[in-house]
């Protein structure tokens, strides 16, 4: 459980922030450990240490919370993949620490596989696909941005940096849900390594 938000110096904006951050941090821990079917706004409150009162004045029902929880984490991952592409462009990271790091952060963190619980319930759910469409369309668009800003063609080459590592994210969340019931590790090596030297022939980061 998310230990309570109490702190009495804190302003109202302030106690409203942390409730909605140790609310969206909950929504995330159930979509994790019971899917999506089985998060409810009650035990995402219980997960939380707050109250049903507290989570209703903050998100009316559980579509609001797990738009807002979507958002939440998928700034919090824009902002982790900025900062790994800052350091490959300053030379503290290769390209294959690079990628060794991205597919880490989706198989072994919060984003990826709370982000596909919730694209399978959008399937049968019109009013929750509506809501999280914008949300992976601006994700999407930041991504490119970052490849764009991050990378540039090899000398010889005409690939477009945002589509060339589109495909590899595309790799990485095939990959993921793989990994599910074929948790190899040399498997997936293989197919990193692979992935890696096809990258090098195609594009190199830009050097600050």
């Amino acid at each position: 459980m998310i230990p309570p938000v109490r702190n009495p110096k804190l302003t109202q904006d302030e106690r409203s922030a942390r409730t909605r951050d140790a609310l969206h941090k909950a929504t995330v821990a159930s979509l994790m450990d019971v899917g999506y079917a089985n998060t409810t706004t009650s035990s995402i409150a219980k997960r939380a240490g707050l109250s049903r009162g507290a989570q209703s004045h903050q998100y009316p029902g559980k579509i609001d919370l797990i738009v807002a929880a979507t958002e939440d984490m998928f700034n919090g991952f824009l902002n982790d993949i900025e900062l790994l592409a800052k350091r490959l462009c300053d030379g503290d990271l290769t390209l294959d620490q690079f990628l060794s790091e991205i597919w880490n952060q989706m198989l072994h963190g919060n984003w990826f596989y709370s982000s596909l619980e919730m694209i399978v319930a959008a399937r049968g759910d019109k009013e929750l696909q509506k809501r999280l469409t914008p949300l992976i369309l601006d994700l999407h668009i930041n991504f490119e941005a970052i490849w764009r800003r991050t990378f540039e063609p090899c000398e010889g080459s005409d690939a477009d940096p945002s589509a060339i590592f589109n495909l590899a994210m595309n790799m990485f969340r095939g990959m993921a849900v793989q990994a599910v019931l074929r948790p190899d590790r040399a498997y997936q090596a293989g197919m990193m390594a692979t992935l890696s030297d096809i990258l090098k022939e195609k594009v190199r980061a830009k050097r600050r």
